[in-house]
């Protein structure tokens, strides 16, 4: 009808709730809200997926704990860090059923990590086992990002932390959004990507060759880098997030 304003598009967001507290709330919802969509969070109930998805128009995996090796067919090493075997169930289901339904997806550091995981990938469980990337930037501790999500909270600038360039495909998600075909960009994960699944193809990498972006026909990417907070530093980031959701007001429209 004439005049009338579309509504804003559903995007859920898959959290896991064992660290940062207030951030939960806040970090991976802000950008959201600011490209134009509402961010909620989804239960964790993977009996209600039918319904849960049934009310978004997109979905949002965050990052968080490292995937649980089994999940990917490999022996836990030494290197891995802490898991969250809960999460790891309903993503899984999750992002199987938000892919059959044609759901725009952005995955963000474990959420790219679990794309790959879900749709029959394999995960380096630490980058410095892998000779070329010993000297990848990395924050295992989780030292840097405690001092970016206090910022965060604090709606303050954020701090020095580890950046590295990146090189985009064109034709990519990445590239429409960025118009660059290389961009820095924050480094906190100590995983990888190992083989991709099939259905992804890779649309950024790191000067050492490590995958930074997986994406999938439709309005699919993953992201290595906190893509949710990296737009304060590099505020072009913010059009991804745009592009997102005007593809999750398209699907809502179009369901």
């Amino acid at each position: 009808m004439t005049g009338v304003t579309p509504k804003k598009p559903v995007i859920g967001i898959s959290i896991g709730f064992l660290e940062f507290g207030d951030y939960l709330g806040i970090g991976f919802q802000r950008p959201i809200a600011l490209a134009g969509g509402i961010p909620v969070m989804l239960p964790r109930l993977v009996e209600s997926l039918d319904d849960l998805l049934g009310v978004c128009s997109g979905l949002l995996l965050p990052g968080g704990r490292d995937i649980v090796p089994s999940r990917y067919g490999q022996d836990a090493h030494a290197a891995l860090g802490t898991t969250d075997p809960g999460r790891d169930v309903f993503e899984l289901e999750l992002v199987r059923a938000a892919m059959v339904r044609g759901l725009p997806i952005i995955g963000i550091c474990r959420g790219m990590q679990m794309l790959n995981v879900a749709l029959g990938g394999t995960l380096v469980q630490d980058v410095a086992l892998v000779d070329e990337w010993v000297d990848h930037p990395s924050d295992p501790t989780l030292t840097s990002w405690r001092k970016i999500v206090a910022a965060s909270l604090a709606d303050g600038s954020l701090p020095d932390h580890p950046r590295h360039d990146v090189t985009i495909a064109v034709n990519s998600h990445l590239h429409r959004a960025l118009g660059v075909d290389q961009i820095d960009v924050s480094s906190f994960h100590h995983q990888a990507i190992d083989r991709v699944a099939d259905g992804l193809s890779v649309t950024a990498r790191s000067g050492d060759g490590l995958i930074e972006a997986l994406e999938a026909d439709g309005f699919v990417l993953g992201v290595q880098w906190e893509l949710h907070e990296d737009w304060r530093v590099r505020p072009e980031f913010m059009q991804v997030f745009r592009n997102f959701v005007s593809a999750a007001a398209h699907y809502a429209a179009n369901r």
